[in-house]
């Protein structure tokens, strides 16, 4: 991606550019009968930009991670803090969408 954004800052784009990388899906705590993991909310976004004010983690860490935290369902799965599309409404601001028809339309 290095090689991407540097083209970008020499076509004098980067400012104007946001990038989005986000999972489709979490993944639970605590292994299944087969050793692996099952799906689970709560997945991660990556927003890189010119205009990005970086460095910041958005949303609660769900801290402890035992059974014992309010948002723990069970099967080491919790219910996220932030909503998987609020990333979304940020950058259709950033965009100029600012009345809620348009948002909801976008």
């Amino acid at each position: 991606i290095s090689n991407f954004v540097q083209t970008l800052k020499d076509l004098d784009l980067w400012d104007s550019t946001a990038i989005v990388m986000g999972s489709d899906f979490g993944r639970s705590l605590n292994p299944n009968s087969n050793g692996g993991s099952d799906h689970a909310w709560g997945g991660n976004y990556f927003l890189l930009g010119g205009k990005v004010n970086g460095g910041q983690i958005l949303g609660t860490y769900p801290y402890p991670l035992t059974p014992e935290h309010p948002k723990w369902i069970g099967r080491g799965r919790f219910i996220p803090t932030t909503p998987w599309d609020a990333v979304w409404n940020g950058l259709s601001n950033w965009m100029g969408l600012r009345l809620d028809e348009d948002l909801d339309f976008a």
